[in-house]
Order: structure tokens, then sequence, then C-alpha cells
């Protein structure tokens, strides 16, 4: 759970940090002549030309080969990656399998994930997400990577931070005397690794100190109350921001209470929920394989880690807006003290095992599909509301309509009556003054 969790957060932060670069296309080239002569006595007159592509790279294709020196940053999601090249910046690479080859040199740092990743350049830091780390270049700095296994052919520079299942270290051969530093895994500084089970590790592998954590002991230390009150404070900070800004900008792109919950609203929300990140995964997917607009798939997927991310709060904030609703609280500054219990209740419910998942998990169908119901629902929602309008103009109109009329109908009664009464005055009368 904790690998998957770290693997979700270094996949956004890598598509944010691409997003948020300036998007470049490095169609720029330079020619450089390297001329192979002397002043005194000339070698060669022959002229080499060396091609240079500058700034930032964005690749995005099944198969990337990088086999000419990029000045700059590399942005690559594929399929298999291959760098034979120097590179002036950091690499940033999404793939199934990273191949760093033996000409491949990394002034910078490597930012990885993959299920498969072979070193056998030179890089400046590595960080790895993958189910394999093979080094059998140089790393100048720190390795610092999650993976099942870590094999260590060759020299790492400083120090190693990793959480794996294990470790494998090349030994140093006993026949060759004088064999080279790089031949053999080592570690120049510290070992840092986190484990189920403690591992085995040569003598003379690690030049400093070497460092184990039981991750059965890390996950249970975790749980400390430390941990849960920052794990409460996040929550509640995120619902109550979410809530303001909604309340700021448009409170019924938060609020689904304006309208009584139905059971076919309900399920639209859950559709929703459901199927919006799949298309949006889809359309990233279709967008990818055009050369013209595969840049927007970065777009796209932050929007969906974005609907991720106040999922949960959303949904908070609509079940807190439906309890305020039935008990009639209008103030906002009641609605704010109920959203924080409303929070609080919901986050308890989380904690209990097994079922705490499943309500998670609901939390996340149920904020996505009320923002996409809100967005993509709107204009049914206003000519509801217009018809509604409508026909309650039309029942006013016809109930006027009929008290006019019944008022006619009375008056008319009346004079009837009347008339009805002098005549039988006015025949008195005569039938007196005939007798």
């Amino acid at each position: 759970m904790l690998k998957h969790r770290i693997k979700i957060i270094s996949l956004i932060a890598l598509l944010i940090i691409s997003l948020l670069a300036p998007i470049v296309n490095a169609e720029n080239e330079v020619n450089v002549e390297a001329t192979t002569t002397d002043q005194v006595n000339p070698i060669s007159e022959n002229q080499q030309t060396l091609t240079i592509k500058e700034g930032d790279e964005y690749l995005f294709q099944d198969t990337v080969n990088i086999d000419t020196p990029v000045d700059g940053n590399l942005f690559i999601f594929a399929n298999t990656v291959t760098i034979n090249s120097q590179v002036g910046g950091d690499a940033f690479i999404f793939a199934n399998t990273i191949n760093i080859g033996e000409n491949a040199y990394i002034l910078s740092n490597v930012f990885a994930c993959a299920n498969t990743i072979n070193l056998k350049g030179v890089v400046y830091n590595i960080y790895s997400i993958g189910d394999s780390l093979t080094i059998d270049g140089f790393v100048y700095r720190d390795v610092r990577s999650i993976c099942n296994t870590l094999n260590i052919n060759s020299m790492i520079g400083r120090n190693v931070f990793v959480d794996c299942s294990s470790i494998n270290f090349k030994e140093k051969s006993n026949t060759e005397e004088n064999s080279s530093i790089t031949s053999y895994g080592t570690i120049q500084g510290d070992l840092n690794y986190f484990s189920d089970e403690e591992i085995q590790i040569p003598e003379n592998a690690v030049s400093g100190e070497t460092h184990f954590t039981s991750l059965a002991k890390n996950i249970v230390n975790t749980k400390s109350i430390s941990n849960y009150i920052y794990s409460l404070g996040a929550i509640l900070v995120s619902a109550i921001v979410i809530w303001l800004i909604g309340l700021w900008i448009s409170p019924k792109l938060l609020h689904n209470t304006s309208t009584p919950m139905t059971i076919r609203k309900a399920l639209q929300i859950i559709g929703l929920g459901i199927f919006v990140p799949i298309v949006i995964t889809l359309l990233a997917v279709i967008i990818l394989l055009i050369p013209i607009t595969s840049q927007l798939t970065i777009l796209l997927l932050c929007i969906l880690a974005i609907l991720f991310f106040i999922s949960t709060s959303v949904s908070v904030i609509n079940i807190n807006g439906m309890i305020c609703k039935k008990l009639n609280i209008t103030q906002n500054v009641y609605k704010l003290g109920f959203l924080i219990v409303t929070t609080i209740i919901f986050w308890l419910l989380t904690l209990i095992p097994y079922a705490g998942f499943i309500i998670s998990l609901l939390a996340i169908i149920w904020g996505i599909g009320s923002v996409s119901y809100s967005i993509l629902i709107k204009e049914n929602s206003s000519q509801n509301s217009s018809n509604v309008e409508k026909k309650c103009e039309k029942i006013e109109c016809k109930t006027e309509k009929e008290n006019t009329s019944n008022n006619t109908d009375t008056k008319t009664s009346n004079k009837a009556t009347k008339d009805q009464k002098n005549t039988n005055k006015v025949n008195k009368n005569q039938d007196k003054k005939s007798k």
C-alpha cells in the first residue's frame, strides 16, 4: 500500500513538473565543427560535424532512441527508452523499459518510473520507481529507489536509499588482483534500506554505515498519533479550502443540493464518477498517438489528477450540504461548523479495516461524479427550473381565471336574486292594490 501511494505521488509530481516546464520543441540544431589540425604539423584536414539539440525534448512515442547530444532536459513518455548520448539537464522518463547505455552521460538527475531500468552509463543522481534497477555504470552521487530487486554491479559514489525486497552485489573476483573499482558492486557512502527481512550484505561492499529498517515495523510506526493528526488536519484543510473556493466562485459547482436528490440523479453522479476518468484516460492515449496534439496528454492527466485530489473533499461537502438542508441551516458560519464535524466523522469511518477502503473509494467516485454533474448537466437543470417556473405561472394564470370566473358568476347570481326580489315586491304591491 505504501509503495502504491508513493508511485502515484511520484507520477503526479512528474506530470506536474513536465506541465509547468516551458513547452519548447527542441528543433534547433547547432552544427559544431571540430577540426583535427595542429598549428605546426596538420594531422588531418577532415572535419567532423557534431549535431547538438538545444532546448528541452518532449517525446511521446512507443520507442525512443536518444543518439544525439541534448543541451536541455528530457521529458519522455514511451514503452522502451534507450539513451546513448550526453544529456545536459535532467531526464524525466515514464516507460516500461529504460536502457541507459554505455555512451550515455547525464549531467544532472534521472527521474525514472519503469518496470525495468538498466544503467550502464554515467548519471549524477537517480530517483526511480519500478520492479528492478540494475546498475552496471557509474552513479556520481546518490541512488534513491523503490523496487523489488536492486542489482549493484558497479560503483555508487555516495549514498543509497532503497525500499526493496532484495539487494544483489557483484562481488570482487579473487583471480583478478588489480581489478577496477567499477568492476564489482560497491557503495562509497551509506546504505539505508527498507525491507521485510534483513538482507545479507557482502563485506567491504559498503564503505560507510548500513542501516536496516523493517518494513512491517515501519508501517506500524507510521500509524502513530502524530500521523493520525496530520492525516486529519490534511483532510480538514482540504475540505474547508475547497468549500471556501466553491462558495466564492460558484456555490452550485460543489453543492448539488439545490434540487432534491433522486435515484436518477444519484445514478447519474455515480455513472459520471466511474466513466469520466476512463474517458479522460482514453482521450489521453488517443491524443498521445497524434504527433501534433501529443503535448495535451500531460494537461489531461493533470486534470484527472486534480479530480482525484479534490474528490474526497467534494463528497464530504455534498454530504454536509444535504445535512444542512434537512436541518434548515442557512448561515455559512453554521455550515462551516457542521462541515468540520462531518469531515471528522468521515475520517473516522475511513479508519475502519476493509470498510474504510470501500468508503474512500465511494467518496472518490461520488466526488468526481458530483463535479462532472455540475459542469456537464448544468444547462439541463436550468431548463428544468425554467420549465417548473413556467408550469407554476400557468397554474397561477389558471387559478386567476377560475377566480375571476367564479367572481363573475357570483355577481350575476347576486343580481338575479336581487331582480327576483324586486319583481316579487312589485307583484305583492299590485295584488294589494287590486284587493
